[in-house]
């Protein structure tokens, strides 16, 4: 907090400002008083009412004012200047006539010169300036109004304005009160307040009016208010709306930054664009309150002019300082896996580490598990276009409701024909219609649910195919033939239960991670466990799973290639078989299975590296749960080693 926040003195001896004041002590000779500005700003305007009470200083009667040489001529003050001027004040100590309603508010006023506040007046020749002071300064004017309205808070000006009756003030509050409620309503449900058509005769005035509406027809008080107000009161315009809801978001932020008080905190970062095409920084904010909970809170969107590492940090050092929040007190970093975030050498995590080098960067695990599947299918050429072909077959489905409808159709005939057989067993829920959705990067375990259903139903999607097929007329005939091929194929039913077993193990992985109960331990242990898995399938995993493709494709009548003979990619000609050296048993056990499982473990170790399991590991030996059963010495002395800063000066333990 220092960085942003240097230490003031306390020491009363350095301070430039009185901050108490005996009233009946205060100095009258104008020639040697304090300036206003040397009170402290509290009691300031009560200084400025004792003068005023004190009224002009003014030399007894019997005092003799000095004469001045002033050239050849002999001058000195008028005593008859206090009756012309109502302003006027004299310093016996300096022979000098200063302005009183100048030296109280001339820190005030903007304009206008010192020399009746500071300097004060002596050429006495000149007694014209005195009056020129009080009829042509504009300043010296606005001094006097402020005198007055000081003195008269119920006559001024400003008082007129403000003080109106009890019921517009009223009607004023209901109006505010009403609009705010809709603000608050639309902000809690992250709703749009404006639309396109907001006049008075639309049949829909978008949310925010609309809402207004609602209020009014439920309570007949407000309605009667905003109806009856002037036409620019009824505190409904969009620069209204912006300003109800920027006073929310300023509120909400403070009681964010109230509950973190001094402790520290982690930061989560993401990079988003608005409609306009700009980059923005979004940081959310994660820490424990006083109660002990967990709390994980949305700080602020940043405008930033480019996404490098140095530009994103600049603009986060901006936003937590605005808040009252520092560098310093961050004691972990979540970014996803972009190198300008999480890169060693020039990433933002860095730059931050930098500076705090108890800000450790921890990804998320359930999202480094789906960038390794990611990273799998993107780099991995038979998966990667197996892929292709799902997305394919998905789009071709889901573009046509009528299809969608036919697929419905044929899983309800097949599942009848199935229970009939007593293939399958018949409960509550079992045996729903169910679709295939679209796979994507962002959606954990979307890649596992999307085969699943493809498993289940592909009998299905295979007669909805066929009868697509038979209308030669259609105009995707040719887009329905390929699928149809391709979904009969050997390559599609192998490829297709390998990833299911792949991803069966990586989705409850995902699942587990994705739990706000889960701790620490369990999602490591969880994760080891996964990798003991896939190494597992790799080693005894092949017979089973050629076994289970055998049996689908005898059920639905599928050729099935001799393992032992050469492979042949696609629809190569025959003569360039006899040249391949790689037999069709060691392309699918070893291109495809293995090499894809080699991947997986690649990604798993290389993300879920050594230093965040460590740091994890420490963080765990503190958990209460089970009386804490995980406590560690050894653990807990490595923290203090990764957190110097947060632990007390302790004798080494042996």
């Amino acid at each position: 907090m220092k960085k942003f926040f240097p230490v003031l003195s306390r020491d009363k001896s350095t301070s430039s400002s009185i901050k108490v004041v005996d009233y009946e002590l205060l100095e009258t000779d104008p020639g040697i008083r304090p300036p206003i500005s040397s009170y402290h700003p509290h009691i300031q305007n009560e200084v400025r009412k004792a003068y005023l009470k004190i009224g002009r200083h003014q030399p007894p009667h019997n005092f003799v004012y000095p004469w001045s040489l002033k050239g050849n001529q002999r001058r000195r003050f008028g005593k008859n200047w206090f009756d012309l001027y109502d302003w006027i004040d004299y310093s016996e100590s300096k022979d000098l006539a200063f302005c009183l309603p100048c030296f109280l508010f001339k820190n005030v006023s903007k304009y206008g010169g010192d020399h009746f506040v500071t300097e004060g007046f002596s050429d006495w020749k000149n007694s014209k300036r005195l009056a020129n002071h009080a009829t042509s300064s504009n300043s010296h004017v606005d001094c006097v109004h402020m005198s007055y309205a000081l003195m008269n808070p119920n006559q001024s000006i400003k008082a007129a304005f403000v003080n109106q009756t009890k019921q517009m003030n009223f009607e004023y509050r209901v109006r505010v009160n009403t609009s705010l409620i809709a603000t608050k309503f639309l902000l809690r449900c992250g709703m749009p307040f404006r639309g396109s058509d907001e006049s008075f005769n639309s049949l829909f005035k978008e949310l925010f009016l609309e809402l207004v509406d609602t209020l009014k027809e439920i309570n007949p008080e407000i309605a009667n208010v905003i109806d009856c107000a002037p036409g620019n009161n009824f505190m409904t315009a969009p620069t209204i709306q912006k300003d109800l809801a920027a006073a929310c978001a300023c509120e909400i932020t403070q009681q964010i930054v109230c509950d973190i008080a001094d402790d520290v905190f982690c930061v989560l970062i993401d990079e988003s664009g608005d409609v306009a095409g700009k980059e923005q920084m979004i940081v959310v904010i994660r820490y424990v309150n006083s109660e002990g909970l967990v709390k994980e809170r949305f700080l602020g969107i940043v405008s930033v002019k480019e996404t490098s590492a140095k530009s994103l940090k600049e603009a986060l050092e901006k936003l937590l300082s605005i808040n009252g929040l520092s560098l310093s007190s961050i004691r972990e970093q979540g970014y996803d896996g972009a190198s300008n975030m999480r890169g060693k050498f020039g990433g933002l995590r860095t730059l931050i580490q930098n500076e705090n080098p108890s800000a450790y960067y921890v990804h998320c695990f359930a999202h480094q598990l789906q960038l390794a599947l990611v990273a799998c299918a993107k780099t991995h050429k038979d998966v990667s276009g197996f892929f292709d072909k799902v997305n394919m077959l998905v789009n071709f489905i889901r573009s046509s409701n009528k299809r969608q409808e036919l697929l419905w159709d044929k899983q309800v005939s097949q599942f009848a024909k199935l229970i009939e057989q007593g293939q399958i067993e018949t409960d509550s829920g079992l045996n729903q219609e169910s679709s295939i959705a679209r796979a994507g990067d962002t959606r954990w375990g979307s890649h596992f649910r999307t085969l699943t259903s493809l498993m289940t139903i592909y009998g299905a999607i295979i007669e909805v195919l066929e009868e697509v097929g038979k209308d030669t007329s259609f105009e995707k005939y040719g887009e329905t033939m390929l699928l149809l091929d391709v979904l009969q194929s050997f390559d599609f039913i192998f490829m297709l239960y390998m990833m299911v077993e792949i991803l069966g193990f990586t989705n409850d992985l995902s699942v587990a991670l994705q739990k706000r109960d889960q701790d620490l331990l369990n999602a490591l242990s969880l994760v080891k466990a996964t990798k003991e898995e896939l190494q597992e399938m790799r080693n005894d995993g092949w017979e089973e799973l050629i076994s289970k493709v055998m049996e689908i494709c005898n059920k639905h009548d599928i050729d099935m290639p001799d393992l032992d003979a050469p492979y042949v990619q696609g629809k190569k000609p025959r003569r360039h078989a006899t040249t391949s050296s790689v037999s069709n048993l060691h392309h699918y056990k070893h291109d495809c299975l293995f090499s894809v499982l080699d991947l997986q473990l690649h990604e798993l170790n290389a993300r879920f590296d050594e230093e965040n399991t460590e740091l994890l590991q420490c963080v765990s030996c503190l958990s209460p749960s089970s009386s804490f059963e995980a406590f560690d010495v050894k653990k807990l002395l490595r923290m203090v080693e990764l957190y110097p800063n947060d632990f007390v000066d302790v004798p080494k333990v042996v």
